[in-house]
């Protein structure tokens, strides 16, 4: 059997069963442009020509042999998606799906965005222990950081961290306990997070323009009079995701940009944007990878979702909109920010229903008001951004809106193999 006739199967057969080719590597602008050029089915025979050439060219042969029992069968509909996701699809990048199909994929995938938040996460904390450990309603605060009044230099009052006992707060820490008591952590060559904790610290930017990120700086938001700390702040984090996954704010963009919540907001309201506010199309709503922003205030990335993360599907079955809470929501996000002390962490939404602010308020109100119309039988949300509140989604499917290069993290490389593992296996939360 020709090797061509089943890389054409493949992609095929892939294009009709798996249809979803998402995946956590990252690719550049050039090759996820190519790559999308999949949804279209007339260019289905040429992407199939280029991969006949590059795999010949690249020594894949190896694995087709495998995949295929040296050429003598079709492989399955599973081994198709498993290879053409994993070799061939670039992150948030779909082929011709229902819509069921399309919403639902993004539960069983991390999507455009919250690849960056994950490297990012784990490239602080020098480990992929941060993702699989969510803060919930039960995780207790941490010991050994509080606050204190700090000025910035243009004369604006703000509370800066202090670690004043690091012993204290690796011990009550989910992560770095486990990260401490390990002993192969850390790596060679890699940072220890365990010596200097990462913690939430308003103000501390990373100069994102550098040509290596380095997450490992104080910054103003942590003091200098208690123990070495990596601080970042919330929009800080999100704005070292984007360039850490190649991801453009705006066409315009020649280098990474750090935003702040309000200039993320403002953002949004140029013609040149790559972040749209989005309607939810009904009856689905959240997307892994959408970006939830209150101006002034506070910024998170949704990481996983669950098959109805906003509860608005159920409810608006038994017709008692009015009764969702955020105890019904049902997904988790990453973020730099004070709950519970702990800074850059992977959090589950539930843990507001409890830890009150005005983010999860508003999405609540969004929650219903979209189940609601969902009843009236409307097929599209109102739009996600009034006042300072707002639900923003990247225009992956522009490459204009991509770097050729993601941003270098220092230190990625210490957790470059896990990430990959961690992805992949990303499920319902």
């Amino acid at each position: 059997m020709k090797k061509n006739t089943i890389l054409t199967f493949i992609f095929l057969a892939a294009l009709n069963t798996s249809c979803q080719l998402t995946n956590g590597d990252f690719l550049s602008g050039k090759a996820q442009s190519q790559a999308k050029r999949v949804s279209r089915e007339s260019d289905i025979l040429d992407v199939v020509d280029d991969v006949v050439r590059e795999e010949e060219g690249q020594g894949v042969n190896e694995d087709l042999r495998d995949l295929t029992d040296n050429f003598s069968n079709f492989p399955t509909s599973y081994d198709i998606s498993d290879y053409i996701n994993g070799n061939v699809a670039a992150m948030g990048t779909q082929c011709a799906m229902t819509d069921q199909e399309r919403e639902w994929s993004f539960v069983k995938n991390v999507g455009t965005g919250s690849f960056g938040a994950r490297k990012v996460l784990a490239t602080i904390y020098q480990s992929c222990r941060p993702i699989n450990t969510i803060i919930n309603s039960d995780t207790p605060s941490l010991s050994g950081v509080s606050t204190q009044e700090a000025t910035f230099s243009n004369g604006t009052d703000f509370k800066q961290r202090v670690v004043h006992d690091r012993v204290a707060m690796v011990r009550s820490h989910e992560v770095l306990r486990k990260l401490d008591q390990d002993p192969d952590y850390p790596g060679e060559g890699c940072m220890d997070a365990t010596k200097v904790p990462p913690v939430y610290g308003y103000g501390s930017r990373k100069g994102l323009r550098s040509k290596e990120i380095n997450l490992f700086t104080r910054g103003q938001g942590v003091s200098k009079e208690g123990a070495k700390a990596s601080g970042i702040d919330c929009s800080e984090f999100i704005s070292a995701a984007y360039a850490a996954e190649g991801l453009k704010f705006t066409t315009n963009d020649r280098d990474y940009r750090s935003l702040t919540t309000t200039s993320l907001h403002d953002t949004v309201k140029s013609k040149n944007s790559c972040i749209k506010p989005v309607k939810f199309n009904l009856p689905y709503s959240l997307h892994s990878g959408d970006i939830i922003n209150v101006k002034g205030s506070h910024v998170v990335m949704v990481d996983t979702i669950g098959e109805d993360p906003l509860a608005i599907r159920r409810f608006s079955e038994l017709g008692r909109c009015d009764d969702i809470t955020i105890s019904d929501f049902n997904f988790t996000y990453i973020h730099s920010g004070a709950l519970k002390n702990y800074g850059p962490a992977r959090v589950d939404a539930k843990t507001h229903a409890k830890n009150r602010s005005t983010m999860f308020s508003t999405l609540r109100a969004k929650a219903v008001a979209s189940c609601k119309a969902i009843i009236a039988k409307q097929e599209h949300s109102s739009e996600m951004m009034s006042g300072r509140f707002s639900i923003l989604r990247h225009d992956s499917s522009n490459s204009k809106c991509w770097y050729e290069e993601p941003a270098k993290l220092k230190g990625e490389s210490c957790i470059n193999q896990c990430l990959q593992e961690e992805v992949r296996g990303a499920r319902n939360v």
